[in-house]
């Protein structure tokens, strides 16, 4: 293998606490009470429309979906790059495959506008060879475009790119790039969610089991 591509939210970065407070501020405005952490937190890997399913069982069908999707996004705007943490065990994973010069990059669905300051003021993260947002393409995870499009700007061919998530759409995006496609079973997965039905190629507990897959 010469590269690693990452999912960012509960693969790389655990993102759970921003997302999470985001939206007990907006339950606490319609006077709810906060869900408890541990309950919301499998849903991070989900973006708005899940979390807003879990704390307010509101879908895209709902006429005041996309209004409530703002009020998330005017909050979670504050909050989102305070005291970002990276997952339990990244930080040797990222710095090993740095000391073995083995590029490796980020494609995420999450919208630029947040991945971008948290990738660029994180100093673990800020040495990714590349990084594709859910707005640079047309079509976000499962389809395989952004894994394509960071392929080619790593100019590695994609059955030479191991791709490691923490949700179905990460493994189907991988296994049509034609990736190796990599299951992080540390990561958001929902109770009662088996990874091992997903498809991927491998599955992984911690971060540091992609080590022993690369023999470093």
């Amino acid at each position: 293998m010469e590269a690693v591509l990452f999912d960012l939210d509960g693969t790389l970065i655990d993102s759970a606490p921003q997302l999470v407070g985001a939206l007990n501020q907006l339950r606490q405005q319609y006077d709810l009470p906060p869900i408890p952490f541990l309950v919301g937190r499998p849903y991070a890997s989900h973006g708005a429309a899940g979390l807003l399913k879990a704390g307010f069982n509101m879908d895209k069908n709902d006429p005041l979906f996309d209004a409530r999707v703002q009020e998330f996004l005017d909050i979670y705007k504050e909050v989102f790059n305070l005291n970002m943490q990276c997952m339990l065990g990244i930080e040797e994973l990222i710095n090993t495959l740095n000391l073995r010069k083995i590029s490796w990059g980020i494609m995420t669905n999450k919208a630029k506008k947040f991945a971008q300051p948290i990738v660029s003021s994180h100093p673990l993260l800020k040495s990714a060879a590349c990084l594709i947002a859910g707005d640079d393409v047309s079509v976000p995870k499962p389809s395989p475009e952004g894994l394509i499009k960071a392929s080619q700007m790593l100019s590695i061919e994609p059955s030479d790119i191991i791709y490691l998530g923490d949700d179905r759409r990460d493994v189907m995006a991988a296994n049509d790039a034609g990736m190796v496609s990599m299951a992080a079973r540390y990561g958001y997965l929902e109770v009662g969610d088996d990874a091992k039905s997903w498809g991927a190629q491998y599955i992984i507990d911690k971060p540091s089991e992609l080590l022993d897959y690369l023999n470093l």
